[in-house]
């Protein structure tokens, strides 16, 4: 994106949950020198501060330097044939617990080693007694950290098993050097007396504080558990926080694109839940449509989703006409479409019948009356032509008479030659020849007579043919009207009936009602239906995809927890259909981070308990107390709710900002297995001064340790939180909620619980063993020496 060159005016930005991951973890690498560089001058300030000598300084920090890079070493060796896996907490907790453990065992084998010498043994007796008493201690507590850091094998989430392996082998790697390369060390420069102590350990305080404990147990008990109930009262209010944005720098680049796109989509739209649904057949018909579309309204009435996009709802909403009502309204869209049609063709017939029809009615009532006339007419003029036929027959014969008495006169016309140059001669012959067509004259009359009187007899016919038309025509426009007053009605009834039907379809996709999905077969052959299909379902058409949009930030606790009844929701809609036995998916920011939620509650309580078997068990080896074991996992964890409670109280109180998600079991890891160093260390003090009595031994191992575990502590606790000066603040939680919980234990519950309890429970402290609650009897004096006089002691 970098060496894209967008146009000028156009800005391009890369975030999202992978840039977002891959940022953190150059953010991580990029500071992890940087971190090591500063834990290692917090132990080194530390260590001056506490035994003011280079020497001493020197060797601590040489055995840190061979453990840190002995660690290193082996674990990116296993790391490089893909055995184990990195995280960014992986690699910044091994170097943190690497370098705050090997600090805190060669404490103690210093602090052992002045304490001998300052009582008065030579350096290779006081180098013997040392290591006889941190020994087992540094053994026991490396194992119980190395143990419960691999009791995280044990838990789901790669967070926090990725921490398993990396951080048991380095632990392993600095127990093996404490307890050879540190007591090589211890013997070589005590040889030349670079170890011993500059200045005289100062064990009164010490004693002063055990002398007031064993005096006044009950009340300094009820104060240690006052503060650390006070310590805890933040738990309740407690709330974590799963979106990683907050706990980057700002200036990361996926940040920065990340406010770039708020400025124009909301968290939400940004960081969507996917839910897949995978079934055994093809769901391109409509009826596992309809079933998609039950799924992702069901999921849409879950409080909480303000959208939910698929196949059927693409937008968010059902496709605009996929509805019921909309496919019911349109089915009258024809009618209406041809009802102008009909009301023009029912025009045209009422024109017909009104009109037309009327005028051929009054032209046939016309057409009768002049054919009655016409009727008439003829008759007479039939009956006058057959008259006039007879008279002309009677002149015809008169004629004849005339003709038959004159014939020989008229021979001589036709014989004359010379006729038609004589006027008379051609004019009489003219009047015989016009005698002679009166025949045919005569015989034309009866003709037309005849014709006449045909005709008369026609028309009279159609005078009474007439009539019966103009009935039927009469009839036929009755009829016309009855059916326009009928089909008008109709359509008037039709054209209400259904300009309601098209307003519904179109009242309900406005309203964008679910629940009354439906699409028609054909609309899978629609090309934008088809391009949703290619979008949204699977090729091979048995999966599909819905895009869940919440209305608050999908990384909140509120929205993590609507994730559940999304689920549920979905599978309650698809119960008793063709889609029951299909597999549902969810997916996304708010889904993933209720798997962490989920997974983080049964890892730590996970976690938790397999830290407390195993610390118990090295506790009850080392000590053989049954009682003593369970105070001291009993205190260790009070000391964890107590530091995680000051936490709280810091970082979401104070700060403003909520503890992340990683940091409890990040915490109870830790904090469980290194807590119960310190009080491990006391304890088996208190078991070795035991034969003093169980005051006087309390006075003396407290006042003999006091120094050092506090030491320990305080730099196991300053070196954990010195993770806070880099700039992821996972680690800064993570490291501040430890030291915390550290200066609690070292500070309350080995200062001033442990001891309370001891004196408080007398001889049961320490049962199942058989302890006196006096010094021994001078009767036993004779038995031996002092050391003896314990150890039978011990073994009664």
């Amino acid at each position: 994106m970098a060496h894209s060159h967008p146009p000028p005016g156009i800005k391009a930005y890369v975030t999202g949950q992978a840039p977002l991951t891959t940022d953190l973890t150059e953010a991580g690498d990029r500071g992890l020198a940087k971190r090591t560089a500063i834990t290692i001058a917090v132990a080194a300030l530390m260590l001056l501060i506490a035994y003011r000598s280079i020497a001493t300084l020197l060797i601590v920090l040489v055995v840190i330097f061979v453990e840190l890079a002995t660690a290193r070493g082996i674990v990116a060796f296993i790391g490089n044939f893909h055995v184990i896996g990195f995280t960014t907490f992986a690699v910044s907790l091994l170097m943190a617990l690497a370098i705050a453990a090997g600090t805190d065992y060669a404490i103690f084998f210093l602090g052992r080693y002045h304490e001998a010498r300052q009582s008065g043994e030579d350096r290779e007796t006081a180098y013997y007694t040392t290591y006889r008493g941190v020994a087992h201690v540094v053994l026991g507590s490396g194992l119980t950290i190395a143990g419960a850091m691999l009791c995280l094998r044990l838990v789901r989430l790669p967070y926090l098993n990725t921490l398993a392996i990396p951080c048991a082998v380095a632990l392993v790697i600095v127990i093996a050097a404490s307890l050879t390369l540190m007591p090589a060390l211890l013997a070589i420069d005590a040889r030349f007396g670079l170890l011993d102590a500059k200045r005289k350990t100062n064990i009164y305080r010490w004693r002063r504080l055990a002398t007031a404990t064993v005096r006044w147990p009950a009340p300094i008990l009820a104060s240690a558990v006052v503060v650390s109930i006070v310590g805890g009262l933040t738990l309740p209010g407690y709330h974590t926080n799963y979106d990683d944005r907050y706990y980057v720098p700002a200036s990361l680049a996926s940040n920065v694109g990340d406010r770039a796109a708020i400025q124009h989509f909301t968290h939400a739209r940004l960081n969507p839940d996917l839910l897949l649904v995978e079934a055994d057949h093809d769901l391109r018909n409509p009826v596992d449509m309809l079933d998609l579309d039950r799924i992702a309204a069901s999921i849409f009435r879950v409080p909480g989703i303000a959208r939910v996009q698929s196949i059927t709802r693409p937008l968010g909403y059902n496709i605009e006409h996929g509805t019921i009502p909309f496919a019911i309204g349109m089915q009258p869209v024809p009618i209406r479409e041809n009802l102008q049609y009909l009301k023009d063709r029912l025009a045209d017939i009422l024109r017909l019948t009104r009109d037309d029809l009327g005028v051929q009615i009054a032209t046939l009532e016309r057409m009768y009356t002049v054919e009655k006339e016409l009727s008439g007419s003829i008759s007479d003029s039939a009956r006058v032509t057959t008259d006039t036929a007879a008279i002309t027959d009677g002149i015809r014969d008169h004629l004849a008479d005339f003709d038959d008495f004159w014939r020989p006169l008229r021979s001589y016309f036709y014989w004359e030659k010379h006729c038609f140059d004589v006027p008379i001669c051609w004019s009489l012959r003219s009047v015989f020849d016009a005698l002679d067509g009166f025949d045919k004259l005569a015989e034309n009359f009866h003709k037309l007579a005849k014709d006449l009187q045909q005709s008369a007899d026609a028309t009279q016919e159609m005078v009474t043919l007439i009539p019966p038309i103009i009935d039927v025509a009469k009839s036929m426009q009755t009829t016309f009207f009855t059916l326009y007053s009928s089909f008008s009605g109709l359509i008037t009834q039709m054209d209400r009936m259904t300009d309601t039907s098209t307003l519904m379809g179109e009242f309900f996709d406005k309203a964008k009602i679910d629940g009354l999905f439906y699409i028609a077969p054909e609309v899978f052959d629609s090309p934008d239906f088809k391009t949703g299909l290619r979008l949204l379902v699977s090729p091979d058409g048995k999966s599909t995809r819905m895009i869940i949009t919440h209305n608050i930030d999908p990384a909140s606790p509120e929205a993590i927890s609507h994730v559940d009844a999304e689920l549920k929701a979905a599978r309650e809609a698809v119960k008793e259909t063709p889609l029951a036995s299909a597999k549902l998916y969810l997916g996304g920011t708010a889904a993933t981070y209720r798997d962490i939620q989920e997974s983080t509650k049964y890892d730590v309580m996970t976690e938790a308990i397999a830290a407390l078997i195993l610390i118990f068990i090295v506790m009850l080896v080392i000590t053989r107390a049954l009682v003593a074991s369970m105070v001291i996992v009993g205190t260790v964890v009070l000391s964890l709710a107590t530091g995680f409670g000051l936490s709280v109280l810091f970082w979401q109180h104070i700060y403003g900002l909520e503890l992340h998600w990683i940091t409890l079991p990040f915490a109870v890891t830790i904090l469980l297995a290194v807590g119960s160093d310190y009080n491990l260390l006391l304890v088996s003090r208190f078991k070795e001064e035991i034969g003093a009595g169980l005051k006087t031994g309390i006075i003396r191992s407290v006042g003999g340790t006091g120094g050092v575990v506090t030491t320990a502590g305080l730099v196991f606790a300053f070196t954990m939180a010195s993770l806070a000066v880099n700039e992821l603040y996972t680690l800064k939680q993570g490291g501040t909620t430890i030291g915390l919980g550290l200066l609690i234990d070292t500070l309350i519950v080995r200062s001033l619980m442990i001891p309370s309890t001891a004196t408080l429970l007398g001889r049961w402290f320490w049962w199942p063993l058989r302890v006196r609650s006096r010094p021994a009897s001078e009767l036993l004096r004779s038995v031996g020496p002092r050391p003896l006089v314990r150890a039978l002691l011990l073994r009664g």
